[in-house]
């Protein structure tokens, strides 16, 4: 939900020297966690999207796109649900553009169809891991209302390569703006969100981030390109503001009454 939020250079637009507060290094985790998370859900829905869900896909139960990497796809049914267990194998999705290498299993229970009432997906990883990063929650995805879902994420977390954890659990509103004549590529779509998310980052402090205006994501650009942000990390807050829609890797950090331009990762 936030993605890429500093390479930490800040350039002061007060001309100060870079603020030490402990928003430098939770900000630098929440990169790396939001990247992860926001990768594992694009994959979820490209995986949904792949077939028509109907008794048809059966037909292709397993489908492997090469041999080095892979990403296999099983089918099977129980009652009106769809199961797809998804395993990795050092897979890097080519209509991705952050180059993340996934390993393990994402289980997904399908209810139901985009163009449908009722649509609900229902995801949990299993020893998935992004980048040798272990990935742990589950991921539930309901469609509210015409082109409207919640997005949630309970029991989130990730072991890093150096044994540090970092856990979360959000819930948000994500609506499907454009796109959405289109719903089995997803990589065309642009969505926007409010809600929030909680959790612990590897420092052992809580934190919050509170979407103020909702954020604005393009699948074709790797950057959030609009919207506004508030993050709490123990006693500290600050504000993050991501531009006027533009594709590019601009932000604004407001911290202790003075404004920071800094580029995404």
């Amino acid at each position: 939900m936030i993605a890429a939020l500093a390479s930490l250079t800040f350039a002061s637009c007060q001309k100060d020297t870079t603020p030490t507060n402990p928003l430098e290094s939770t900000t630098v985790d929440d990169n790396q966690v939001t990247s992860y998370v926001d990768d594992a859900t694009n994959e979820i829905n490209d995986v949904t999207m792949k077939s028509d869900n109907s008794q048809s896909a059966a037909l292709a139960a397993f489908a492997t796109d090469s041999t080095a990497a892979s990403r296999t796809v099983a089918i099977t049914f129980s009652g009106d649900t769809i199961i797809k267990t998804v395993t990795y194998v050092n897979w890097t999705n080519p209509n991705s553009n952050n180059g993340h290498v996934k390993n393990g299993v994402i289980r997904i229970a399908i209810l139901g169809g985009p163009l449908q009432s009722t649509f609900l997906r229902i995801a949990t990883f299993q020893n998935f891991s992004i980048d040798g990063n272990a990935i742990e929650g589950t991921r539930t995805i309901t469609k509210t209302s015409d082109n409207v879902y919640t997005y949630t994420l309970t029991g989130g977390k990730v072991t890093f390569t150096d044994g540090t954890t970092y856990t979360r659990t959000s819930t948000q509103t994500r609506t499907w703006v454009d796109g959405f004549d289109t719903p089995f590529n997803i990589w065309d779509d642009i969505w926007t969100i409010e809600g929030s998310e909680t959790g612990v980052n590897r420092s052992g402090m809580t934190y919050t981030h509170t979407i103020v205006n909702p954020l604005m994501i393009k699948l074709s650009c790797r950057w959030i390109v609009s919207g506004t942000i508030d993050i709490t990390v123990g006693t500290e807050n600050a504000t993050v503001d991501y531009g006027d829609g533009a594709c590019d890797n601009q932000a604004t950090l407001t911290y202790n009454g003075k404004t920071y331009d800094f580029n995404l990762r």
